[in-house]
């Protein structure tokens, strides 16, 4: 069966992450987003996948390549022109970038599933394309329900008694909304649908395609089972899938690598005295791994690969990405950590190097720096007060 996931926004509200990766690529858990959503398809036989990209598409299709590591076909559609050898993306909304893919190739001549590139999701796929082709329909909007207090995050579904959907509301206010039904951004279609989308021009599948349906009474439905949609558009949502999948909050994904005591998954190579360190589940600790002894380390963690972590660190609730050094006795709560930035989930962030704190958080894989007599005398400081503590 045949899938288009789309990939090529830019990512923004998810900054800094996206600074350096297209957002299909930032990693839960050492995994990036979009490999979850492969091993999905791969498990219920969708094994022809066009991936449209735009922003940082050269990363994208040099990762994945052809698919062969993942057991699919996987396709590339660019949005965009390279021009003096620069990518410069010029996404084609949702929908226009389904009319691309056709155009070249004529690719859609069956049932066809669409699914975001930045979600994770345990959908039984097998289960919702029998409800489409049972419906008979031109589309079939997968839905979810949610609290009615956070419908104004989402757009609204508005459907009768069988499903067959009547309107849309784009983020409307708790107290205006007509539903607490909401569009997953997953769908499957009929080629047909091809027909309705303009070409060579910007348009978007749930603001204007799905609309225009409406508006012509052409027939289509909404199907709302029950599963985990987490949506990692934000540094909140990416903090809370590290968080919710050390929790074994999503069916069937879980880390990667060796569960060494309930709930601690470790990599290999790593230099870790656990009799010397405090830790309490779940954590994850990647491969390559240094950490000193007295350091406290309190679930759920992740802590990526090449980290190093000096002595009498304490981490909470936290996730470290790969390669970052944290020097002696810092201590950090809720909080997202790189190499170059500390980040609150919230997505407000410190730029370590445009705050002048990069000789305490950096990159791993560097040379020992010598620190000035003002920054060394910084750092014995916070190394002596967090030892009163």
């Amino acid at each position: 069966m045949k899938a288009v996931v789309l990939s090529g926004g830019e990512g923004s509200r998810a900054r800094p992450l996206t600074y350096c990766v297209p957002k299909p690529l930032i990693p839960i858990v050492e995994r990036p987003i979009i490999s979850y959503l492969f091993d999905l398809l791969k498990s219920h036989d969708f094994n022809e996948v066009i991936v449209t990209v735009s922003y940082k598409a050269d990363m994208l299709e040099a990762h994945y390549q052809n698919g062969h590591a993942h057991g699919i076909h996987i396709a590339y559609s660019l949005e965009g022109n390279v021009e003096n050898g620069e990518l410069i993306p010029q996404a084609l909304g949702s929908a226009g970038g389904l009319k691309k893919v056709q155009a070249f190739a004529s690719f859609f001549d069956e049932s066809f599933l669409v699914v975001c590139g930045d979600a994770i999701i345990d959908l039984d796929l097998t289960q919702a394309m029998a409800f489409h082709k049972a419906h008979g329909a031109i589309a079939t909007v997968v839905c979810q329900e949610i609290p009615p207090s956070e419908v104004y995050r989402y757009g609204v579904v508005v459907s009768d008694e069988t499903g067959k959907i009547k309107s849309f509301q784009e983020k409307p206010s708790i107290k205006e909304a007509k539903s607490n039904i909401i569009n997953t951004g997953i769908y499957i279609f009929e080629p047909s649908i091809l027909d309705y989308i303009p070409d060579n021009q910007k348009y978007d599948i749930g603001g204007e395609l799905l609309p225009l349906l409406v508006q012509q009474g052409i027939p289509f439905y909404a199907y709302t089972p029950t599963f985990h949609w987490l949506d990692v558009g934000t540094t909140k949502d990416f903090y809370q899938a590290n968080i919710k999948l050390l929790q074994g909050q999503i069916n069937q994904v879980q880390p990667y690598g060796k569960e060494i005591a309930p709930n601690i998954w470790c990599g290999i190579n790593c230099d870790i005295d656990f009799d010397a360190i405090d830790i309490t589940p779940p954590l994850y600790i990647g491969n390559s791994v240094r950490i000193g002894k007295g350091a406290k380390i309190v679930g759920p963690t992740m802590i990526g690969s090449g980290v190093l972590i000096e002595e009498g660190v304490h981490l909470q609730e936290s996730v470290v990405l790969p390669h970052t050094k944290i020097n002696k006795n810092l201590h950090f709560k809720h909080r997202i950590i790189t190499q170059k930035f500390i980040i609150d989930p919230d997505g407000s962030y410190l730029d370590l190097k445009e705050v002048g704190l990069d000789f305490l958080i950096h990159d791993a894989r560097q040379g020992r720096r010598e620190l000035s007599p003002f920054k060394r005398e910084i750092k014995e400081t916070i190394e002596s007060f967090h030892e009163k503590m």
